[in-house]
């Protein structure tokens, strides 16, 4: 059921489709995705939901796909996936949830659990996953009231993202031909400008504030080129 317009289902729709191996809506315009459907969906393999508008999944609905072997539910608009709902499906080989607006708490968490198990959810973003992954990783790891708050884990990616920044760009003056010259420039501005903040008198209290002015500064700077 392909691009079929589809918004609702009834709780009944799959009754008795006990041998379905297969199940594919995908284009559609489905919200949230009810227990129901499946009570009597006991062999089915593969589930794909990708591309509607799903923001919530009733957290009985994987007791009901302990077979489930591939699940697809990229492209909505889901926050998280959490793990312990995840853990009556024991057959899952593969789980593609790119494209959902997950916060970076849920992803470390969802995307650590998913690695131990062997479970695959990379993308053809392979690269870029997994550099994001590890950062994830390493802020849950390194301290745990950073792996509990959202605004802790935010901060700690961009701080991340500035040592990365500030190390290339620190090789690059060794290594002029490799990074363009006004990336050197722009991090001798940003640095100037945190250093402005406590001259006059504005403490910086937190390596996340630090991040936010620089980033802040970076983006007065590319407005001015």
């Amino acid at each position: 059921m392909h691009d079929c317009g589809i918004r609702e289902i009834s709780g009944y729709a799959f009754d008795s489709l006990r041998k379905l191996k297969k199940l594919s809506l995908p284009y559609n315009y489905i919200t949230s995705i009810k227990d129901q459907w499946f009570v009597d969906l006991m062999s089915l393999q593969q589930l794909d939901l990708s591309y509607n508008l799903i923001t919530s999944i009733e957290p009985t609905v994987f007791e009901k796909l302990r077979g489930l072997k591939w699940l697809d539910v990229k492209e909505n608009r889901l926050t998280c996936l959490e793990p312990t709902q995840l853990v009556p499906m024991a057959s899952l080989e593969k789980l593609r949830f790119s494209g959902n607006p997950l916060t970076f708490q849920c992803r470390g968490t969802l995307t650590l659990w998913l690695q131990d198990l062997g479970i695959s959810y990379k993308t053809d973003q392979r690269e870029e996953e997994d550099w994001l992954d590890n950062i994830l990783w390493l802020c849950a790891t390194d301290d745990v009231k950073v792996a509990d708050s959202e605004v802790f884990m935010k901060e700690c990616v961009l701080l991340n993202l500035f040592n990365q920044l500030r190390t290339g760009l620190t090789t690059a003056e060794s290594f002029p031909l490799s990074i363009p010259q006004e990336c050197i420039d722009a991090r001798h501005e940003l640095t100037k400008c945190v250093a402005a903040d406590r001259k006059h008198g504005r403490e910086v209290i937190t390596n996340g504030h630090v991040v936010r002015k620089l980033l802040g500064q970076l983006q007065e700077l590319k407005s001015i080129v």
